[in-house]
C-alpha cells in the first residue's frame, strides 16, 4: 500500500514537472504540428520567431499566382542560417507545390535583427487560400524525412488579403515601409467602353527615398484582367521621399458591357529574366464605385485629367450691362478631390445657349491660386458677349483643356437661371473674401456737384484692406441705375497707393448725370473692373467687372447752415472763426480752423476746400480761395492738423464792394462744386459769423 502511493506520488510528480515544461518550451517545440493564427509570431527557439506577414494569391496565365512573405526574427546570440530552412505548401487535399524564393542572396540573420523572405508558387485556377497549408521546416537530418516541421499556418474559409475599401495596406519596397490606399475612382461610360480613371497615394514611413518599383496594374473583373496604364509617364520613376504623400494616377478602357460590382485593383511586379519572368502580387483593393455621370440639367460634375480628379460646379451665370451689350458672367467653382496637392488646370469654356447658338469666353487671368491642397477649391470667371435684347431660355457652360493640338471636352454644366446680385443695404459694410482680394467697402457719402450743363453724382467709398499684406486694391467699374431703369457708366477717381493691412483708400465712384435726372431711388451697380491681365488693380481700362453687388445708397446730405464736421478726403475740418471786413480799400478777413485727419487712410485723392465771397443773386465774386490740406496749391492757403489761424488781405481798389455778401465753402471735383455750409455776413470788425455755426 505504501510502495503503491508512493509510486502515485512519483507519477503526479512527473506530471506537474511535464506540465511546468511545456509551459515554458516555444510554441513550435509544444505544438509544432498544429495550425497557427494567420499572421501570428511561431517562435523556432526560444528567442528567435518566424511571422507571416502578407499572403497573396491572384490570377495568373498559368492559373494562379500565391506568394507568401516571412519575417524571421533572430533574438539569439547566434547567426541564423537560411541555408537550414524552407518553406512547403500543399493543398488541404494533399497536393503539393513547388516553391521558389525570391531573394536567394540572403544567407544568415545576425543576432538581434531581421530578415524578410518571400516564396511563391504557381497553383490552380480555382484554388483559393483557404484550400492551402504553408510550412516552414528546418532540415534535420536526425529525423525520418529529414525535415522537421517548425511552423505551420492556415487560412480560416473564405479568406482573403484583399484590402477593403477605405483601408491600407503596408508594403516593402527595397526594404522601406510604403503605406498605399485607393484615393479617387472616376468611372464615366463612353461609347461601347468604361473610361477608368484611378489613383492611389503612396507615403514612404522610411527615413531614406525609395523609387517606386514599374508595377503592373490590372482591373480585375468578372470576365478577367484589364491592364491600365500609368497616366503620366514621370511616375515610372517617381522617387518616394519620406513622409510625402505621393499620388500615382492609372487609366484604362474596359468593356462597357460588364457590370460594375466586385472590381479589384490588383498590383504586381515582375520577378525574374525576360525567358521566366513571373508576376508577383503586391497587393489588392477592393474598388468599389458608382458609375460617374452628369444628369441632364446640372450644375456639378467630375472630371480627371493628367493632373488629378477634379469636381466643377456652374455656381452661378449673371448677366451686367456693359456698353451697347450683355456680360455673361458663369462664375465656377473647382474643388481638388485628391489627398495631394494639384494644380490648378488650365481651362476653356465655350457658352451653348439654347443648344445650338455658341459664344465664345474668356477666363479672367491673374488669380493668386496656382494650385489646389486637398479638398480646396478656387473660383474661375468665364465671361462671354450677348446682345442685351437677347433672352435665353437654356444656358451650358463646356468645359475642354487643350493638350497640343487634341482638345478634350471635360464637362458641360447647365444652369439657365440668372442669379441676383446681392444687394448691399444702405450704411452696411460689404466684405469679400476672395483669394487675393480680401477687402471691406462701405458708402460713406453721396454728393452731387453742381455744374453749367450737367451734374456729377459721385459716391464716396471707404475700402479697407483685409490681406495681410500691403496691396494694390481693385480698380471697380459699373453703372448707376436710375429708378426709371436708366444706365449711367461709373467712372472712378483713386489714389493707386499700396494699401497697408487694415488701413483704407477712399474711391470717388461718379457719373455725368442731366441736370434733370432723378436722382431718387438711385442705385450703384458695381464690381471688380477687369482687362486682358486679370483684375486690375492701380491703373487700366475696364473691359468690364465680376463679383458684382448692388448698393443701396444714402440720402444725399443738404442741411449747409453748420461750419462744423465738413469732410474732405481724409480729413474733417470745423471753422471756428471767419471775421471780415473793410480797412479803406482793403478786405481784411481772418480765420480759424481745427483740422483732425485719420491716418488709416493710405490713399485718397480729395484735399482741398473752395472759400467764396459772393453775391448768390447776382453771380458777383469777389473773392476766392483755396485752402489745402496737404500744402500743395500754389497761392492758397495751408492748413494743418491740429489748430489754424490765417489773416487774408485783397486789395478791392477796382472791385465794386457791397455791403454783405454771403460766405461759401465749397468742395470741387472735376470742374463741378459742392456747397458743403454757407452763411450771409456783412463787414464787422468784431463779429465772428460762423461762431456756433
Amino acid at each position: 500500500m505504501r510502495d503503491s502511493f508512493r509510486k502515485a506520488s512519483i507519477f503526479v510528480s512527473a506530471i506537474v514537472a511535464l506540465v511546468f515544461l511545456l509551459s515554458v518550451v516555444p510554441a513550435s517545440f509544444a505544438a509544432a504540428n498544429t495550425a497557427t493564427i494567420v499572421n501570428k509570431k511561431v517562435y523556432i527557439t526560444k528567442g528567435s520567431y518566424v511571422q507571416l506577414i502578407d499572403a497573396n494569391l491572384i490570377p495568373s496565365s498559368s492559373g494562379g499566382t500565391a506568394s507568401f512573405t516571412f519575417t524571421f526574427y533572430n533574438g539569439d546570440n547566434k547567426d541564423i542560417i537560411l541555408n537550414d530552412y524552407w518553406a512547403r505548401l500543399k493543398s488541404i487535399g494533399g497536393t503539393k507545390y513547388t516553391l521558389t524564393l525570391l531573394d536567394q542572396t540572403k544567407k544568415k540573420i545576425a543576432p538581434k535583427s531581421s530578415a524578410t523572405l518571400t516564396f511563391y508558387s504557381q497553383v490552380g485556377s480555382k484554388v483559393t487560400l483557404d484550400q492551402l497549408v504553408i510550412n516552414i521546416i528546418k532540415f534535420d537530418f536526425t529525423v525520418s524525412g529529414y525535415e522537421r516541421t517548425v511552423a505551420k499556418y492556415t487560412f480560416p474559409k473564405g479568406y482573403s488579403n484583399f484590402v477593403k475599401a477605405g483601408g491600407f495596406k503596408t508594403i516593402q519596397i527595397n526594404n522601406s515601409n510604403v503605406n498605399v490606399r485607393i484615393d479617387q475612382i472616376n468611372v464615366t461610360k463612353k461609347d461601347k467602353n468604361y473610361v477608368f480613371n484611378l489613383s492611389y497615394v503612396a507615403r514612404n514611413t522610411s527615413k531614406f527615398g525609395v523609387t517606386l518599383p514599374q508595377y503592373n496594374y490590372y482591373v480585375q473583373t468578372s470576365a478577367g484582367l484589364y491592364k491600365l496604364a500609368l497616366k503620366n509617364k514621370t511616375d515610372e520613376t517617381l522617387l518616394l521621399e519620406p513622409t510625402v504623400l505621393n499620388a500615382v494616377r492609372l487609366t484604362g478602357n474596359i468593356p462597357s458591357s460588364l457590370a460594375i460590382t466586385d472590381w479589384k485593383l490588383i498590383i504586381t511586379n515582375d520577378v525574374g529574366s525576360e525567358t521566366s519572368k513571373v508576376e508577383l502580387p503586391v497587393v489588392t483593393f477592393d474598388i468599389p464605385f458608382n458609375l460617374t455621370t452628369t444628369p441632364v440639367g446640372s450644375s456639378v460634375t467630375t472630371f480627371t485629367n493628367d493632373s488629378g480628379t477634379y469636381e466643377v460646379t456652374l455656381k452661378s451665370v449673371q448677366r451686367l450691362p456693359w456698353t451697347t451689350k450683355d456680360h455673361i458672367i458663369a462664375e465656377m467653382v473647382i474643388r481638388n478631390k485628391e489627398s495631394v496637392f494639384v494644380p490648378l488646370p488650365d481651362l476653356t469654356g465655350q457658352f451653348v445657349i439654347d443648344e445650338n447658338i455658341k459664344l465664345e469666353s474668356k477666363t479672367v487671368a491673374g488669380l493668386e491660386v496656382i494650385g489646389l491642397a486637398p479638398g480646396a477649391s478656387a473660383t474661375v470667371h468665364f465671361i462671354g458677349e450677348i446682345p442685351f435684347t437677347y433672352s435665353w431660355k437654356q444656358f451650358n457652360l463646356q468645359l475642354n483643356e487643350k493638350i497640343g493640338e487634341q482638345t478634350t471636352l471635360l464637362a458641360d454644366l447647365t444652369k439657365s437661371s440668372l442669379a441676383a446680385v446681392p444687394i448691399v443695404k444702405a450704411g452696411s459694410v460689404y466684405t469679400q473674401s476672395v483669394a487675393g482680394s480680401q477687402l471691406t467697402a462701405q458708402v460713406t457719402d453721396v454728393r452731387t456737384y453742381k455744374g453749367e450743363d450737367s451734374d456729377l453724382y459721385a459716391v464716396y467709398v471707404d475700402v479697407t484692406n483685409k490681406q495681410n499684406r500691403s496691396s494694390l486694391l481693385p480698380t471697380w467699374a459699373g453703372y448707376f441705375k436710375t429708378i426709371d431703369g436708366n444706365y449711367y457708366e461709373v467712372k472712378m477717381v483713386k489714389a493707386n497707393n499700396v494699401i497697408k493691412p487694415s488701413n483704407k483708400e477712399q474711391l470717388v465712384l461718379y457719373a455725368d448725370l442731366p441736370v434733370n435726372a432723378n436722382k431718387e431711388g438711385i442705385q450703384l451697380l458695381i464690381g471688380e473692373a477687369y482687362d486682358d491681365n486679370g483684375v486690375i488693380k492701380g491703373t487700366g481700362t475696364a473691359k468690364g467687372y465680376i463679383r458684382p453687388i448692388h448698393v443701396e445708397l444714402p440720402v444725399e446730405k443738404v442741411d449747409i447752415s453748420s461750419f462744423k464736421q465738413m469732410k474732405v478726403g481724409p480729413y474733417t475740418v470745423d471753422l471756428t472763426y471767419f471775421n471780415a471786413f473793410m480797412n479803406g480799400y482793403i478786405l481784411d478777413i481772418d480765420m480759424g480752423a481745427t483740422v483732425e485727419k485719420d491716418r488709416m487712410y493710405d490713399g485718397f485723392t480729395q484735399s482741398k476746400l473752395t472759400m467764396v465771397l459772393e453775391k448768390e443773386r447776382t453771380n458777383e465774386v469777389i473773392l476766392t480761395h483755396t485752402i489745402d490740406l496737404e500744402g500743395n496749391t500754389e497761392g492758397g492757403t495751408t492748413w494743418k492738423v491740429g489748430e489754424n489761424y490765417s489773416e487774408l488781405k485783397k486789395d478791392m481798389t477796382t472791385t465794386p464792394v457791397w455791403d454783405n455778401y454771403t460766405l461759401n465753402i465749397y468742395e470741387t471735383f472735376e470742374g463741378h462744386k459742392k456747397k458743403l455750409a454757407s452763411v450771409d455776413i456783412s463787414w464787422s470788425t468784431y463779429i465772428n459769423w460762423v461762431e456756433n455755426k
